[in-house]
């Protein structure tokens, strides 16, 4: 096990200074890299790297999150749409290619949430207070039957060129985070009702158990029949449709069932037996998007090679969202580690996230890889990532400080 003596300084002004150089007048780019359209303003790395900025303390950093959300808010769609994107100057604005982003509008009220709890902003409180509203209303219109979750379609959320759709657990827990945080911070009760049917549900739903069969709240209740005749469940299911639950690792579901408390202390301790199981199997800390890999032949991979964009496809094994290695993800899982008290294992993931940032690409070191090849550990994707300079600061502060933006 690897042990922080003290604190690296080096490694924290270096992630500090990435993220300055992703700041714009428009708030934080994906990368000031011109590479597909990463240098333009994103819910979701903007927020990310908005709460490292709140994190660290940095006034400059902080105001950067606040334009951020401003050039989000001010391009919101009739309908309550928060852009997944937006170029710098304004002119083109994406609210998804093939479809559009769940994600984006609530990263959106994690962030304007998150920044109202640190600076008490009393005139941007009730400014925002509309947007967020809207935001909120449209989410709860993608419950399309009314019940309580959240519909996904392929492509709607971070994994837009996987295949994953459905009931994603990760996107219900990002709509959890944006209830309990509206509600905190408004003082609203009918949210903070609705925050907590939305917590039993997922317990009950993606953690199938046979105390649970035949309870009202069951989704689906043949798919959770069958799941459970297939054998004790050792981690949070990452979905499931009419067609039933998928069984895949999902790195970002496990970041955000810590950060959100999901379950009792037994689910926890046992999923993070199977992330340790799958450092040993991989032979590298930093958190898989999807696990296992999907191969040439597998099921799946005729719908996974027919699903991206920009010519060249990113999934190949071991790419991308297809077995990658992301510090973001790892940065979030290492904040909900720092959350539950266990430290020392959250340092041993804020070196690792330190040691990936610092790989050398082409040219020099520190080039905070977007991720990392599943099977080389290699630097991979676009160069100079805001969220990968974001994971170390979010993980720094949290095992030196213990800072949690996200927690209001």
């Amino acid at each position: 096990m690897v042990t922080v003596q003290g604190e690296d300084t080096d490694a924290y002004i270096r992630s500090l200074e990435m993220m300055r150089r992703c700041l714009t007048s428009a708030g934080f780019v994906a990368s000031p890299l011109s590479v597909d359209n990463y240098a333009r303003v994103w819910a979701r790395d903007g927020v990310i790297t908005g709460l490292a900025a709140l994190a660290s303390g940095d006034r400059e950093l902080i105001e950067g999150l606040k334009q951020t959300l401003d050039t989000l808010g001010e391009h919101q769609g009739p309908h309550g749409e928060i852009p997944s994107n937006v170029a710098i100057d304004g002119s083109s604005v994406s609210y998804g290619q093939l479809v559009g982003r769940v994600d984006a509008l609530l990263w959106f009220v994690i962030g304007a949430c998150a920044y109202l709890h640190c600076t008490n902003d009393v005139r941007w409180k009730a400014e925002v207070l509309p947007r967020v509203e809207r935001a909120l209303f449209l989410a709860s219109c993608w419950e399309y039957n009314n019940r309580g979750l959240m519909y996904t379609p392929l492509a709607g959320n971070w994994a837009d060129e996987y295949i994953q759709q459905g009931y994603v657990l990760s996107d219900q827990l990002l709509y959890l985070l944006a209830l309990r945080s509206a509600a905190a911070i408004y003082a609203d009760q009918a949210w903070q009702q609705k925050a907590e049917r939305l917590r039993q549900m997922l317990v009950i739903n993606y953690w199938p158990t046979a105390a649970f069969e035949g309870h009202a709240l069951v989704y689906h209740p043949h798919a959770y029949h069958r799941q459970l005749q297939e054998g004790e469940t050792i981690y949070w299911l990452p979905a499931f449709s009419p067609s039933g639950y998928t069984q895949y690792f999902d790195g970002l579901a496990h970041a955000l069932a810590l950060l959100t408390g999901l379950g009792d202390t037994a689910q926890r301790e046992q999923a993070e037996q199977h992330v340790l199981s799958l450092e040993r199997l991989i032979g590298s800390t930093l958190l898989p998007a999807f696990w296992p890999v999907i191969q040439p032949g597998d099921a799946g991979w005729s719908e996974l090679e027919a699903n991206h964009l920009y010519g060249a496809m990113k999934n190949q094994p071991y790419c991308y969202h297809n077995g990658g290695l992301w510090p973001v993800l790892t940065g979030l899982y290492a904040l909900g580690l720092a959350q539950n008290g266990q430290l020392e294992r959250a340092k041993n993931l804020l070196v690792a996230i330190n040691v990936a940032n610092a790989s050398p690409g082409e040219d020099r070191a520190w080039e905070f890889a977007e991720y990392h090849h599943g099977q080389t550990h290699l630097p991979m994707g676009t160069r100079n990532l805001a969220w990968s300079a974001a994971a170390g600061v979010l993980a720094h502060q949290a095992v030196w400080r213990g800072k949690n933006p996200i927690a209001i």
